[in-house]
């Protein structure tokens, strides 16, 4: 065979093996671009609501919050298993998540950790029938009631109104709590979660 068609044939193979590595090169990063992907679709999917309020408040992101046809855009003080707190400066402001329409705009400033020693929305509730400060709270339905928190009981409160009256509220049906009250913090530091994610994303 003539030297020259030995180098063409020999060229030919590299540009074959050459072919060939970046083939499989080019699919394995595409492969890894696809776990990454589902890796962080998984652990969204396992995320609950708490956890993705809690990482915007972290984060500083802005929370909105719809619920009991109120708009609450205030910063969120505390996260706990199923409310969130938000403040306007004055109140203290308890949104039970289960009931709420959150929306959250990212920001790349600011950020906080505040986990509330009052785990839950019914362990909030009674904080404030402990302190016995007035409070106004608003229903799933839009109504509202105004006065002191008498009782937490097993599956109500009880409401003591400016007049004396009693009004009886279903714990099931209360979607927002304003109070001057602010929930007691648990002071251990708390690692700042953050989702894994694409590059150029934020989790």
């Amino acid at each position: 065979m003539p030297e020259g068609q030995n180098a063409k044939n020999g060229d030919g193979f590299e540009e074959l093996a050459r072919g060939l590595r970046e083939s499989v090169g080019r699919r394995i990063r595409e492969e890894a671009a696809d776990d990454e992907e589902l890796t962080h679709l998984l652990r969204l999917r396992r995320r609950s609501l708490a956890d993705a309020v809690r990482t915007a408040m972290h984060r500083g992101d802005r929370i909105t919050v719809q619920v009991a046809g109120l708009v609450l855009d205030y910063p969120a003080f505390a996260v706990g298993q199923d409310f969130v707190t938000l403040t306007d400066g004055m109140r203290f402001i308890d949104v039970r998540l289960a009931v709420a329409a959150i929306r959250i705009t990212p920001s790349r400033h600011g950020g906080s950790s505040g986990r509330p020693q009052a785990a839950t929305f019914r362990a909030r509730l009674a904080e404030h029938e402990q302190e016995t400060h007035p409070v106004e709270i608003y229903m799933v339905t839009g109504e509202s009631a105004t006065g002191s928190l008498e009782v937490v009981a097993s599956d109500h409160v009880v409401v003591r109104e400016p007049s004396g009256l009693l009004s009886y509220l279903p714990t099931g049906t209360i979607a927002v709590v304003f109070s001057p009250f602010p929930p007691r913090i648990d002071r251990i530091p708390q690692p700042n979660p953050r989702l894994p994610g694409p590059p150029d994303g934020r989790g």
